[in-house]
């Protein structure tokens, strides 16, 4: 009899809730959408436990049947057993956070309200050895605009008219890393103020990338789009 009294009262409230009458104003209460979120929230956590509290008591009084020595629950002892089954598992769930930090310190990190796992020390290793050969190829490229700034410097402000005819050793035209694979040049006459592209990156890497060096000594990172349009411009 409570159950249903307590199931049945909200349904009621809302199927016989009378308009005002007019001129007379009904009592309301405005709350914020944050705040009809949690009551929301709340509502829900109650019919949720009063139902399984609800069931509880359905099962139990269904073995009592079965096994005389079990005692018959009422709906009170029902929602007790159901509060108390409830902390059970929040103590043992906290237990097991606790337990995941201890043997994996570190491993988790906080996003937002909840947490999520870091990267694993493949992935960081990963990364470290990414940016490792960014670098490497930053300092390559740096050596062979040193080399070509040096060639135009020894003849009369000419930039090489093909990658062969350079003065300095084939060396500094080959990329970082195990690829074999040689710089790409945009020959060019003499040196002038006008910025354009000297050479570039071959798009060997995989990282969607290309480093390419201008006539003005600047080193920019693209992606392989941008490169594509800035190359063809010329």
């Amino acid at each position: 009899m409570p159950v249903r009294i307590i199931l049945i009262c909200p349904l009621m409230l809302c199927l016989f809730s009378s308009v005002a009458e007019a001129g007379m104003p009904g009592a309301s209460i405005d709350l914020t959408e944050i705040a009809q979120l949690r009551l929301q929230s709340i509502s829900f956590f109650l019919l949720l436990f009063l139902l399984s509290a609800w069931g509880l008591k359905k099962l139990w009084n269904m073995l009592a049947r079965d096994f005389p020595k079990l005692p018959v629950i009422t709906f009170k002892a029902a929602l007790a057993g159901t509060f108390l089954w409830g902390l059970m598992f929040l103590f043992v769930l906290t237990m097991i956070s606790g337990a995941r930090e201890l043997l994996t310190p570190g491993a988790w990190e906080k996003d937002g309200r909840t947490y999520r796992l870091t990267d694993s020390e493949s992935e960081q290793e990963t990364k470290a050895a990414a940016a490792a050969l960014l670098k490497e190829r930053r300092s390559k490229l740096a050596e062979l605009r040193s080399a070509l700034f040096m060639h135009v410097a020894t003849h009369d402000g000419s930039y090489p008219a093909k990658i062969e005819d350079a003065s300095f050793a084939d060396e500094f035209w080959m990329q970082p890393g195990d690829v074999n694979v040689k710089y790409g040049y945009v020959p060019g006459e003499k040196k002038s103020d006008e910025v354009r592209p000297l050479a570039f990156e071959q798009a060997v890497y995989g990282d969607e990338q290309q480093l390419i060096l201008f006539t003005d000594g600047a080193i920019k990172q693209v992606s392989l789009t941008a490169a594509r349009e800035t190359l063809n411009e010329k």
